[in-house]
């Protein structure tokens, strides 16, 4: 009897349907709870390159994904290393710096200044009034210069043709200078004027001037005796500016029994204004002499001022004060009747004494100023009274 063969248990896995889930045998092809087919179908040819192409997609952007992370990584090493690398020293060639040769200079040679020559201030002219029976030449002759000098100075004039009481201007001839002269080193130095004359310009306050000067308006209306109070002032007109008074020199103690010295002479007043020859005009006392102060006088020493009249030297008045200015009234300087005055001045410090009478009497501690000249223009009189005679010269001190 033949073997028969023995049929052992199947090691296939069992199938399922892929639609309903339910289990199939092994060689269905149609499900039997369901109809599903369960024929795999074979994938065509259009499916297996879309397959492909969708693979070697994946495949790439694996690649570039790689490829960026790689970059990434490479530059970030590279950032690492600069950050952490130490620098190298540099290494500095030293440049040589050609020594310069001092090129020499040229001394200059020096250049001798010539010395300044003085120019003499030139004098202001005379004025002279025709007189009766007067020539042209005469008046030259008389003032020691020439017609045709005269004639210079008086364009409109002629010299056949003038008449009296006409006023002409006479050239004052220039002095020569002399020789310096040496200062005495015994003769006490002048001190700086207390006072100067300052002439009003246009625009020009009280307030103003007082501070151009540094001083106060009370100091100049007294020096100047304006009204108190009064800040009124005009052009040209003529303000005194005092500067302040010295310090005076301390007395030594006088021994009774010893022998009395002579007092040591003052220097010589200077004297400031007028200007030698000047020519004014006015009737209300237009004249103001001044000098400057040679020291603190004491109650017994004064300023002798003297006014002459030429020619021959007649006295016109003879003041004493401790100022150092002082006007003259217009009588005094009233010296002719042709309206036109020439008056010399002069200056110097006398001490008071007592005469065997008891009546005062001056006696000179000090040489005398320069003598200045000025001459005074009266205007035109005008129709009046008679005037009354001129008072004698002063002689009383002012205060």
């Amino acid at each position: 009897m033949a073997e028969e063969s023995e049929v052992g248990p199947s090691t296939q896995e069992p199938r399922h349907c892929p639609a309903c889930g339910s289990r199939v045998a092994a060689m269905a092809t149609t499900c039997l709870m369901c109809g599903a087919s369960l024929v795999e179908e074979e994938p065509t040819a259009e499916e297996e390159k879309k397959s492909r192409r969708g693979l070697q997609g994946v495949v790439r952007a694996l690649i570039v994904v790689v490829l960026a992370l790689a970059i990434l990584a490479a530059g970030g090493f590279g950032v690492y290393r600069l950050m952490t690398a130490e620098p190298e020293p540099e290494i500095v060639t030293p440049t040589v710096t050609p020594t310069r040769t001092p090129t020499a200079t040229p001394t200059a040679t020096p250049t001798q200044t010539p010395t300044p020559t003085s120019t003499p201030t030139p004098i202001p002219p005379l004025v002279h009034q025709v007189q009766e029976g007067e020539t042209l030449s005469d008046i030259a002759v008389a003032n020691d210069t020439t017609v045709d000098a005269i004639l210079a100075l008086n364009p409109d004039v002629e010299a056949e043709l003038i008449r009296v009481g006409q006023l002409l201007l006479i050239p004052v001839a220039t002095p020569t200078p002399g020789p310096t002269s040496t200062l005495d080193p015994s003769v006490p130095t002048p001190t700086l004027p207390d006072y100067i004359v300052h002439i009003v310009a246009p625009g020009e306050t009280l307030s103003t001037i007082a501070e151009k000067y540094e001083v106060s308006m009370e100091a100049i209306r007294v020096a100047s005796e304006l009204p108190a109070g009064d800040d009124t002032i005009f052009v040209n007109q003529s303000l005194v500016i005092p500067f302040g008074t010295p310090m005076p020199t301390p007395t030594p103690t006088v021994d009774p029994n010893a022998t009395p010295t002579p007092v040591p002479p003052y220097p010589a007043p200077s004297l400031l204004s007028p200007p030698e020859g000047a020519v004014l005009t006015g009737d209300v006392e237009p004249v103001l002499l001044q000098w400057a102060s040679v020291s603190v006088l004491d109650d017994d020493e004064w300023y002798e001022l003297k006014l002459v009249k030429p020619p021959g030297g007649a006295a016109l008045a003879t003041v004493y004060t401790h100022a150092t200015a002082w006007r003259p009234p217009v009588d005094v300087l009233k010296t002719t009747s042709t309206g036109v005055y020439e008056i010399y001045w002069q200056v110097r410090v006398v001490q008071e004494t007592r005469g065997q009478d008891g009546a005062p009497a001056y006696r000179g501690v000090g040489p005398p100023s320069e003598v200045r000249s000025f001459t005074w223009m009266a205007p035109t009189p005008t129709p009046g009274p008679s005037p009354s005679p001129s008072p004698s010269p002063l002689s009383t001190p002012v205060p």
